[in-house]
């Protein structure tokens, strides 16, 4: 019996992710909740974000742990503080199972010395907890292997995967900022995401260029000290439906990476195939196990300026290379990293011995 806890809606187990674990005949159970982690600041998160995750991973380890039956062999939590949660649970009733399992693991470096070794150090008390985390790049796999070498945790690798709905009206906030910056908006190209971004370098690339750029990031960090071109819309409060009528109408995705050595960008670009949306983003290790140059995408040099501007150019100019790129994009996301695909890879990794 596997347990999961998935807290982007309180009616999950009617999603997509529920479906597919269905139909799959895993014995399961959900234990959904509403937990909203949308904060311009990370000063935010850890304020207010934490203490709600907190009391979710005290109410679901009860739940799971303590009232439901028959017991779990595994749970499947989302965030550090659920592990610790799930653990300490665990040894208060004296018990060896359940395997306790984080999904989508990400260590991120910190440029201060001391931070980073603060990091690696409670990471290593959440993976003498945790029995096996899942990653999504192999990169990370072997990375974490060596970082956290001396823990009990067994790190995997599964590709990424999502359902995105294609129902969707634009918000208010997007109206009235199209109206005001955009009165005869048409054409527009699409960059989104907050995490591991290299803005700078994308604000640069389309300043010169006869198009408009909508960029979809709540993050005041991401977006820090830059100077904002005129042909580029600031999308910061835009979510759900209205990201998803920002990512149906736009021509193609660009997704500029700062980082690589950890996952990012899959998210956007996964939903951007989705919807057969050619995506220009950043060559990275971890982007390499998701598409391929030519084929689904086209992919730069991190922070070449000049590299992505004749990226942008070349799809705004060849029509018929951005609807073959749409085209695979599309088939590569329903062969791999639709919610099928997901669940199946997840279920998987998670009966491995």
């Amino acid at each position: 019996m596997i347990h999961f806890f998935p807290t982007f809606s309180k009616g999950a187990k009617n999603s997509p992710f529920a479906k597919e674990l269905a139909a799959l005949g895993v014995p399961h159970r959900l234990f959904p909740g509403e937990v909203i982690l949308r904060y311009h600041a990370r000063i935010w998160l850890l304020l207010l974000g934490w203490p709600k995750v907190t009391k979710f991973a005290i109410s679901s380890a009860i739940r799971s742990l303590i009232l439901s039956k028959p017991y779990p062999d595994t749970v499947v939590v989302g965030s550090h503080i659920e592990v610790i949660i799930f653990g300490i649970f665990r040894a208060l009733l004296f018990r060896k199972r359940p395997n306790i399992v984080l999904l989508g693991f990400i260590f991120t470096h910190r440029p201060q010395p001391l931070a980073n070794w603060l990091r690696g150090l409670y990471f290593r008390f959440v993976f003498s907890i945790a029995d096996q985390a899942i990653c999504h790049s192999s990169l990370e796999v072997e990375r974490y292997k060596e970082i956290f070498k001396s823990s009990r945790t067994r790190f995997e690798y599964i590709p990424y995967g999502l359902h995105i709905s294609v129902d969707a009206d634009p918000s208010e906030e997007q109206r009235t900022l199209e109206k005001k910056n955009f009165p005869d908006a048409g054409d527009y190209i699409l960059s989104a995401g907050r995490s591991g971004r290299d803005y700078a370098t994308l604000f640069k690339a389309v300043a010169p260029l006869p198009i408009a750029l909508h960029v979809v990031c709540d993050s005041e960090f991401a977006l820090s000290g830059l100077e904002v071109p005129a042909n580029i819309l600031l999308l910061r409060n835009c979510y759900d439906k209205a990201y998803v009528q920002e990512l149906k109408n736009a021509l193609f995705v660009v997704i500029p990476l700062q980082v690589n050595d950890i996952s990012a960008g899959q998210m956007v670009l996964i939903q951007a195939m989705a919807f057969s949306k050619p995506a220009i983003i950043t060559r990275t290790p971890t982007v390499e196990e998701y598409v391929t140059e030519g084929v689904d995408s086209l992919l730069v040099k991190r922070g070449d300026i000049v590299e992505l501007r004749e990226a942008i150019q070349r799809l705004l100019s060849d029509q018929g290379l951005k609807e073959k790129l749409g085209a695979h994009a599309n088939a590569t996301y329903k062969s791999k990293f639709c919610m099928k695909a997901y669940v199946t890879n997840l279920i998987g990794a998670l009966q491995k011995p």
